[in-house]
């Protein structure tokens, strides 16, 4: 008998502490799905910049995205006289192309980090005795944020050496 007593408690206990399965219901809103072909917009054409520093010198690589893909290369030494030129054909081709706000910079494994630093300045900041960039401002851009993009040479440095 108290076996009996002992598993109607134990029974009590497992009922109550138990979870029992809840269903719910889950609305879910799909994009509308159709046989004809998606609109392609046309890619329009924009200005790729790439920037390879190696040990002894750098080589900036631009060239246009669509036809008449127009390519240049421009090989720089790594002395300061050579990075200053550097950086004063930057402020050209971003003053030739103003919508192009983005390098992508190759490095090296062997390259010095004093080395990278300056050529990173080179690329991202613009000087007080920097001539000024001839960017136009965009519709509706806010003025503080326009005046601080008006400070820097490029706006997007992407680092694009990766190593696996």
């Amino acid at each position: 008998m108290p076996f009996i007593d002992i598993f109607s408690m134990l029974n009590t206990f497992l009922l109550v502490s138990a979870a029992f399965l809840g269903l719910g219901i889950v609305e879910v809103q799909i994009p509308f799905l159709s046989n004809s072909p998606d609109l392609k917009e046309q890619p329009q054409r924009s200005y790729s910049l790439r920037i390879d520093i190696n040990e002894n010198e750098i080589i900036t690589t631009g060239q246009w995205t669509a036809e008449p893909i127009e390519k240049s290369e421009t090989k720089y030494q790594t002395t300061d006289a050579d990075i200053a030129r550097f950086h004063t054909d930057l402020i050209a081709i971003r003053n030739k192309v103003p919508e192009n706000d983005k390098v992508t910079v190759y490095i090296e494994d062997k390259v010095l980090y004093e080395q990278t630093v300056k050529v990173l300045d080179a690329i991202k900041t613009l000087n007080p005795k920097d001539p000024p960039l001839t960017i136009p401002a965009t519709a509706g851009e806010d003025p503080a944020k326009a005046k601080i993009k008006q400070s820097y040479l490029f706006d997007k440095v992407v680092i694009g050496s990766v190593i696996l």
